[in-house]
């Protein structure tokens, strides 16, 4: 694994943005396991100064707010914000590191997504933080709607529904109109932040079937990661040097030659239009071995045919762990491999990322 870990940090050092995919499983841990030593390496060798994976954006809001008023953070609040589908030792492995360079102010920690997650600070402390802005009949009704929402308290009758929708947008205009109690202009803005993303979480809530609904809503989501992306660096020193923790087919430069995706607009397309060659794409994959997402049964992967993208990577070493650049991919051409979930697609692979590590054995994360 270290030869691949040195050509990856090779190609990666001179780049503005790294964007470090990964199966849509979130269930590979030697993925995880290369991907937080390349982290380290690209912070501390590369002075890239910030960090933003594709996790609620309002726990990072916080952590920023904390910081700015010069108080300490602590591990567990930047593992309750990674959390999740990354609650697991090969992540858990980072979070101190991140910690550190967090708190000497070198490394700015950012959330991409909108969506809401359990056991985090948006799930059990924001309704409490944004009903604050009101007061009296207001502020009671709009902490008793977030919390509801927030803790998930509907029944079997008394589903969620366009009513609660109604009730919490509601409520969010209303704190919209209020001043940032610290009454500084960066917590107002993070706070607009929060209530911005939001907003972008539930226009996708309860909308009608119609046949491209599904791919709508995958695009609506990759815009409102893109928008993050622009808030948190556009907050960055001038010389801002990102790397960006998703999913493979989030990070991807096009999704267009992928057949299933071929109307995705990804996240990464956005930030390969601003930044070019100076943004770089990596996925990963593996010929064999297991994956398994935090406590649910580990599965076995199909070994991989002679004719896919991982066989062939593989079959010129002896190595467990090989990296191809772009211009190895460019010279397979259209082919059949699984950088995305565990079933074999084909593409021209080149078009979607510019490397790609392949194990030989992958493995489920350490619990």
């Amino acid at each position: 694994m270290r030869a691949a870990v040195e050509a990856v940090v090779h190609d990666l050092c001179g780049k503005r943005v790294a964007l470090l995919g990964e199966p849509s499983t979130h269930a590979f841990g030697k993925a995880l396991v290369f991907k937080v030593e390349v982290v380290r390496r690209l912070i501390n060798e590369c002075h890239y100064n910030a960090f933003l994976i594709e996790r609620g954006a309002y726990d990072f809001l916080e952590i920023a707010r904390t910081l700015r008023a010069h108080r300490m953070v602590g591990d567990s609040t930047i593992s309750a914000a990674i959390g999740g589908i990354w609650a697991n030792q090969d992540m858990a492995a980072l979070v101190p590191f991140l910690a550190e360079k967090a708190n000497a102010g070198t490394l700015t920690l950012g959330g991409l997504d909108d969506q809401l997650s359990a056991g985090t600070w948006a799930q059990h402390r924001m309704p409490e933080y944004l009903a604050n802005h009101l007061t009296g009949a207001d502020r009671a009704a709009c902490l008793a709607i977030l919390k509801r929402h927030m803790l998930w308290q509907y029944t079997d009758n008394a589903p969620f529904g366009p009513a609660d929708k109604a009730r919490i947008l509601g409520c969010v205009d209303k704190i919209e109109t209020k001043p940032s109690r610290a009454g500084d202009k960066a917590t107002g803005e993070y706070d607009r932040a929060m209530l911005d993303n939001l907003r972008r979480t539930f226009a996708r809530e309860l909308r009608g079937s119609t046949p491209d609904l599904e791919t709508r809503l995958l695009n609506e989501r990759d815009s409102s990661m893109y928008r993050n992306f622009r808030w948190w660096s556009s907050r960055l020193p001038v010389r801002r040097r990102i790397i960006v923790w998703t999913a493979t087919v989030h990070a991807s430069k096009s999704l267009r030659s992928v057949r299933g995706h071929e109307n995705q607009v990804s996240l990464g397309s956005f930030i390969h239009r601003d930044f070019g060659d100076d943004a770089l794409v990596l996925a990963f994959s593996a010929s064999g071995g297991t994956y398994g997402l935090n406590r649910q049964p580990e599965h076995m992967l199909a070994p991989s045919p002679d004719s896919s993208l991982e066989a062939r990577v593989l079959a010129e070493t002896d190595a467990d762990t090989r990296y191809f650049g772009r211009r190895e991919l460019r010279q397979l051409g259209p082919i059949a491999a699984r950088p995305f979930r565990v079933d074999f697609k084909r593409a021209n692979w080149a078009d979607v990322f510019d490397g790609i590590v392949v194990f030989r054995e992958e493995r489920a994360p350490r619990l």
